[in-house]
């Protein structure tokens, strides 16, 4: 499975997205021609108090989906590993991205990295993200007197 690791980073082009960064990986001039790896699709969302990614994995076990954070970047690799029945069969569509897979997303300073959550529910993952106390909206009242 090829990895982006941190110093990879400066290759990739981030999309800002809200406050944080979603990653789109781009290959740099001195990487081998490597196996294609597809792009993991995100949808990321956030409450007050919580940050939620949510990505299709249908086809992909348990097992075969990595969950990491470095540093702020949380990182999701994968493999959706082909049907032994397919063997020798030729495909008339082929659109499914079948072998492995990864997404980084660069997360906002403010999140409580210790309590990240990740789990698999209708062939989809869900990883929630909660939000330190500093980084939540707080209203401010303002008073007659200073």
């Amino acid at each position: 499975m090829n990895s982006i690791g941190i110093g990879q980073l400066k290759h990739a082009s981030p999309v800002k997205d809200g406050n944080i960064k979603v990653v789109r990986r781009n290959p740099t001039a001195h990487e081998a021609p490597a196996a294609k790896e597809g792009q993991l699709s995100v949808d990321i969302y956030q409450s007050e108090d919580k940050m939620l990614i949510i990505c299709p994995i249908a086809g992909v076990e348990k097992t075969e989906i990595k969950v990491a954070i470095q540093d702020d970047v949380l990182t999701i690799r994968g493999e959706r590993k082909k049907i032994a029945e397919l063997a020798g069969k030729t495909p008339l569509v082929n659109e499914l991205f079948w072998g492995t897979f990864s997404r980084s997303i660069v997360l906002p300073d403010h999140i409580d990295r210790k309590n990240i959550k990740a789990k698999v529910t209708d062939s989809l993952l869900t990883i929630t993200i909660p939000k330190t106390e500093d980084f939540k909206t707080r209203i401010i009242h303002i008073n007659d007197e200073e």
